[in-house]
Parts: structure tokens; C-alpha cells; sequence
């Protein structure tokens, strides 16, 4: 299966259960209002998964969180492809491939826990929660400087 991280690693996070495994930090800004509204609230779905999987959940209710992912990813890379058409954005295209990527990954969990697999936090969901901060630096981070800069002249 292809990588989301493409090859590249988060810094470690401290894990403990209580604790988010991915925090918002102001650098992951991209000063679009709505998208960092949106990147907030996936890192917290993304969180909310991570504490449902570290505490072996039901696999229906991991479904259920499953599927409230990936439809919420969903809007918010519709959100990102709007502005991009709208704005003639130059990386589009390696963006959609990035996002068409993202989404069979989600898709293929939600797959997999309805044949009654349980992802493990360190394998089949490592790259559910650093696909997020890693998609927002290397792909959002451009996109909204692009757009800020459309916007200023």
C-alpha cells in the first residue's frame, strides 16, 4: 500500500491514552479561516479515533468513527478543490492525486474493520493520523500561501 507519509516521520509524540497524539500547533496555520477551521476539527476526529482505538472500542462504533472520518475528509478536501478550481491553483493536480490517495487509504480501514479486523494504533492506523499534519505541511501549506497571495494583490 502506498505511504501517505512518503516516506517521511512525525516527530514522537508522548502517547498516553489521555493524551492527543496529534496536538494543533499555529505553525500548521495556512490562513485560509476555513480550512484551518476544518484541519482543527480533523485533528480532533483524528485524536477521538486514536483514544476509541487504543481502548478496543466495538468494532461497529469504530466503523461508525471510521466512516465520520472519512466523510468529513470528504468535505474538507472538497472545500481544498473548490478553491483550487476557483483560483487556478498550479499544484492541483499532485494535490486530487494526494487526496484520491488519502481517501482509499480511510476507505480501505473502514473496509477492514467491517470484515472484523481490528487496526492496531502502529501499523494499519499510523498513517490515519500522520497523513493529517503531513498532508497540511506539505501539500495545504503551499495552497494557502498561494491563495494569500492571490488574495493580497
Amino acid at each position: 500500500m502506498e505511504s501517505a507519509t512518503n516516506g517521511k516521520t512525525l516527530p514522537d509524540f508522548e502517547d498516553p491514552i489521555n493524551m492527543p497524539i496529534v496536538s494543533w500547533s499555529d505553525e500548521y496555520d495556512v490562513n485560509i479561516d476555513k480550512i484551518d477551521k476544518q484541519h482543527r476539527h480533523l485533528l480532533q476526529l483524528v485524536n477521538d479515533l486514536h483514544s476509541a482505538v487504543e481502548a478496543r472500542i466495538d468494532k461497529d462504533e469504530l466503523k461508525h468513527m471510521l466512516v465520520g472520518l472519512v466523510e468529513f475528509t470528504r468535505t474538507h478536501f472538497s472545500t481544498e478543490e473548490q478553491l483550487m478550481e476557483q483560483h487556478d491553483y498550479p499544484g492541483k493536480s499532485s494535490h486530487l492525486r494526494e487526496h484520491k490517495m488519502l481517501l482509499r487509504h480511510l476507505s480501505d480501514l473502514v473496509a477492514a474493520v467491517s470484515q472484523g479486523k481490528y487496526p492496531t494504533f502502529y501499523s494499519d492506523y499510523d498513517v490515519s493520523t500522520d497523513w493529517a499534519l503531513l498532508h497540511i505541511e506539505e501539500y495545504d501549506k503551499p495552497l494557502g500561501i498561494y491563495l494569500n497571495h492571490k488574495r493580497n494583490q
